[in-house]
């Protein structure tokens, strides 16, 4: 299994301590589910609104905030990985793709325009996809975490930032058993906790507090959010080939003096600020039983290191793919 590692990153000297197409298809989303009123009857909690199907499984919002975070989310993966939408070396022409926990469908739409003979379908929780889309991309509210019933296998399946909510194990099992021979999955997932190469992360900081609380809740719920740096392990124990890892960090801030590290820390600050308050208030009040007051009242804190350049922190994003063997030949015998 091939694994590739990130250097030390070197820091910038002189940032001190600051606390900065036309489409041709309108038809409706398609659903695997019945297009029924309550999918669309979000739980409102906390002034958040989360996901209606399979209510609770998923802890983080759905809302209008979340969905440009996804946005930008998805402006941060592509940047990091040289504006590629994935690393595995997929056939040139890809015929049925799957793009589960889609999100916002942004990267299901960007492959469908890349791959215009490829028939494109993302998979999530809440029906939050655009009804504007190519002619090739669908999207159908479903759980990855059931049986998969799909009647046709797919050349390449995608999954991102589901942040751990479908069982892995069992998604591995389940991709392999529909993929053709030679097909590839992949997975672009950031993982807990928060790394850094020298000593400018404190113990008791309130970044590194957040992120060894939202570990541990993510702990207590079964969803550990330390999965990804085991993904390529499990890939191979579930029948993958060609399995690859390769882990990237992702600067906290702009604190590094590499000018592309610090557009990318740049982005992941503002996709954590912009996402804190949604990542904290489920998992804080349904886990770790805080009030709305104290989860806000900390989050003043760690607003304030995650702007603070002074916190050499990076967080691990892994991006592992593998390939499902191609098929035996067959002997015949006479």
């Amino acid at each position: 299994m091939a694994e590739q590692q990130q250097p030390v990153m070197e820091a910038d000297e002189n940032a001190g301590s600051s606390h900065d197409s036309s489409y041709g298809g309108e038809d409706e989303v398609s659903l695997t589910t019945s297009i029924d009123s309550s999918i669309y009857q979000y739980r409102i909690e906390h002034g958040r609104t989360y996901h209606a199907y399979k209510d609770g499984h998923y802890v983080y919002p759905n809302d209008d905030a979340e969905k440009d975070r996804l946005d930008l989310q998805h402006h941060l993966y592509l940047m990091a990985a040289g504006n590629k939408l994935y690393l595995a070396p997929i056939k040139k022409n890809p015929q049925n793709v799957l793009d589960i926990a889609t999100g916002t469908g942004l990267w299901a739409i960007d492959f469908a325009d890349e791959h215009p003979t490829a028939t494109v379908l993302g998979m999530d929780l809440s029906p939050i996809q655009p009804n504007m889309v190519p002619p090739n991309c669908s999207f159908e509210v479903d759980d990855a975490n059931e049986d998969w019933t799909y009647s046709r296998k797919f050349d390449f399946i995608h999954c991102r930032q589901h942040h751990c909510a479908i069982k892995e194990k069992r998604l591995f099992q389940q991709a392999l058993a529909h993929l053709e021979p030679g097909g590839w999955l992949e997975m672009q997932e950031l993982a807990f906790p928060a790394g850094c190469d020298d000593d400018t992360l404190a113990a008791d900081s309130a970044v590194a507090r957040w992120s060894d609380l939202t570990l541990q809740a993510s702990r207590l719920i079964q969803q550990d959010l330390d999965n990804p740096s085991r993904y390529g392990a499990w890939m191979k124990e579930a029948g993958f080939a060609n399995v690859h890892v390769a882990m990237f960090k992702f600067p906290g801030n702009p604190w590094p003096k590499d000018k592309k590290l610090k557009e990318r820390g740049l982005w992941m600050m503002q996709n954590h600020l912009d996402g804190l308050q949604g990542f904290a208030l489920g998992l804080f009040t349904r886990v770790h039983g805080w009030s709305v007051e104290e989860v806000e009242t900390f989050l003043v804190a760690v607003r304030r290191d995650i702007k603070d350049r002074g916190i050499h922190l990076w967080w691990p994003v892994y991006y592992v793919y593998g390939q499902k063997p191609e098929e035996p030949l067959q002997v015949e015998t006479h």
